[in-house]
């Protein structure tokens, strides 16, 4: 099991401030400081956005910001907002919440908090009712570090648990997305970043989503999808190979040629002699009929 580093044996976590209000109108400055911060939306809707982002909130989501980015909160009249937030730093001053335990006891956790960044995510088991309950003990400012050291804890794995499935599922969708716009246009000319684009993802990022979850790059998923219509139509059709090159967005036949019988060991006129499906059925010049007692009748078309 992977180990904090030694970094972390001196270092604490100091929670510096936490509210849960309801803002019928807010517009805050842009501003940075030295705490992560947390905030979850339980109801209505705000706009937090920053420098280089900006993410649109609404009733069970939240977004993370790690120490030092610039950001600022937004509530409109016309959609109000009821927000949990949770803001914290590390520090070398020692605490209840010694950030080598917190480490240690969830080794998934050891990216954070030196390598986090922003991200806005929805909610997916119960960062919420997390939140609210280490807000309430706070706000209850009892003696009871061991019980705030719990529901922190618990926080930052409802925290980890939000953020690791919704890229998950984020990923999943993206891969949706380009797929189906590859498969929208495999007449057409398909570059990556014209895919990434229309994606909205950029093109490193989706090259590792095709990786990672379906074992091929963007080209080679192009290139499958491209020769499955080409089988089909040379299975299923009568258009000449060089037809059914251009359908498939070969930009020749011999190009269109060179894949297919790197794939298939075989021409594309020879694989369509040994797969075509005939297309002419044969009534022998008649036209079979029913009548009423399902009984089979035979009229001839001449």
């Amino acid at each position: 099991m992977a180990q904090p580093d030694s970094d972390f044996k001196n270092r604490y976590v100091f929670i510096t401030a936490y509210y849960a209000l309801s803002l019928q109108e807010y517009h805050m400055d842009l501003h940075a400081h030295s705490s992560a911060e947390i905030m979850y939306v339980t109801g209505g809707s705000c706009l937090v956005s920053g420098s280089d982002f900006s993410a649109a909130l609404s009733a069970n989501e939240f977004i993370f910001l790690p120490s030092g980015v610039l950001h600022r909160l937004t509530v409109t009249p016309e959609h109000p907002c009821t927000i949990l937030n949770l803001e914290f730093r590390i520090q070398s001053e020692k605490t209840f919440l010694p950030l080598h335990e917190l480490l240690t006891n969830c080794p998934a956790l050891l990216p954070w908090p030196t390598r986090c960044s922003c991200a806005a995510a929805q909610e997916q088991r119960a960062l919420g009712y997390a939140m609210k309950d280490l807000i309430s003990q706070l706000q209850r400012k009892e003696d009871s570090p061991y019980l705030l050291r719990l529901l922190f804890y618990r926080v930052m794995l409802e925290l980890l648990y939000c953020m690791t499935h919704d890229r998950k599922m984020a990923g999943t969708l993206y891969i949706q997305k380009a797929c189906s716009y590859i498969e929208q246009n495999l007449s057409q000319e398909l570059s990556i970043p014209a895919i990434a684009s229309y994606t909205g993802v950029n093109k490193s990022y989706l090259q590792l989503l095709f990786s990672r979850l379906l074992g091929c790059s963007i080209g080679n998923y192009i290139t499958q999808k491209r020769l499955e219509l080409a089988t089909f139509l040379l299975t299923n059709s009568s258009l000449s190979v060089t037809d059914i090159a251009f359908s498939s967005g070969y930009n020749s036949r011999q190009h269109f040629t060179h894949a297919f019988e790197k794939a298939f060991h075989l021409s594309p006129s020879a694989y369509r002699r040994l797969h075509c499906r005939s297309l002419l059925p044969d009534t022998e010049e008649s036209q079979c009929l029913f009548n009423e007692n399902g009984e089979e009748l035979r009229r001839s078309m001449y």
